[in-house]
């Protein structure tokens, strides 16, 4: 319900602006005809100019596939998992699409008054530094002499970026304000995680045979996604002011190839998967953006 409210909101909020910016004169363009002259707002972007926007929809990450190998348990090991990445970006799940979530920032470079370069994206970086464990005393049942132990720190690295470089080409319409546009786009995906549990056990943190040390982990283990491949583009702009807009974008066929590497330990060997996605008319975003 406060979804639709927010949404609801927005909407008329659009309205609103567009019917009064309807009803005010900006003048920027002169034409004269007959001997008498008539004023309009010039919203057309021309050679030269740059727009950025904000991209609200769907999460635009690759993060299926991304189960890091299991460390060794009681001295028994977990198979390495199996799952393969997809492009999870066009999963028909309708929980995940959503006009108020926030997927990342376009940025486009007109090269002529109708065509333009595009450049889209976002990326999260992570980085928890491992710190070894340092174990306890206690001196018989005196409860004034002990020192406490200390739990390791778990390294946990994990890096999520997505791109799209590509190109548009805006079409004229009888309308000041609307300019719809249509274009290829070549998406980059890239996902990573990475993990390493320092923890040596000396027999009173866990269950190690006949009380005797023992590493816990072997070392890094690991997970990495990649993903790539090209995008038809559809589009439309509508200016509530001179250098604002707001949008909405769809891409009509998509194709996506994955691909993950699956490393349980320094020096053995990874597990790989892959998978190819199509899809159409899907990854509707919505915009707001500035021209410059």
């Amino acid at each position: 319900m406060k979804k639709n409210t927010i949404i609801a909101g927005m909407l008329m909020f659009v309205a609103g602006l567009s019917y009064a910016q309807d009803n005010t004169t900006t003048t920027t363009t002169t034409t004269t005809t007959g001997g008498s002259s008539s004023e309009s707002a010039d919203y057309a972007p021309v050679a030269g100019d740059f727009s950025g926007a904000i991209l609200l929809g769907k999460g635009n990450f690759l993060n299926t596939g991304l189960d890091v190998p299991s460390q060794s348990s009681n001295w028994q090991f977990s198979p390495v998992s199996g799952s393969s990445p997809y492009a999870n970006t066009v999963d028909p799940s309708a929980s995940d699409n959503t006009i108020t979530n926030i997927v990342g920032a376009e940025m486009r470079y007109f090269l002529l008054d109708n065509i333009a370069l595009k450049l889209s994206g976002a990326g999260i970086i992570r980085n928890t530094p491992a710190r070894p464990n340092v174990p306890g005393f206690t001196q018989g049942n005196d409860p004034t002499a002990w020192i406490p132990a200390y739990a390791a720190v778990q390294a946990d690295n994990r890096v999520d970026v997505n791109v799209n470089i590509g190109g548009e080409y805006h079409f004229a319409t009888k309308y000041s304000r609307l300019f719809p546009y249509a274009g290829l786009t070549v998406p980059l995906y890239y996902a990573q995680r990475a993990i390493y549990n320092p923890t040596i056990d000396d027999g009173s943190v866990s269950t190690a045979p006949s009380g005797s040390p023992r590493i816990v982990d072997v070392g890094v283990r690991s997970v990495a996604i990649k993903g790539f491949g090209v995008q038809a583009v559809a589009g439309v702009d509508y200016y509530l002011f001179e250098g604002m807009y707001f949008g909405i974008e769809i891409k009509p066929i998509s194709y996506v190839y994955t691909y993950s590497n699956k490393i349980p330990g320094p020096g053995l060997e990874s597990l790989k998967a892959d998978t190819h996605t199509y899809s159409f008319f899907s990854q509707i975003f919505f915009k707001v953006g500035f021209r410059f």
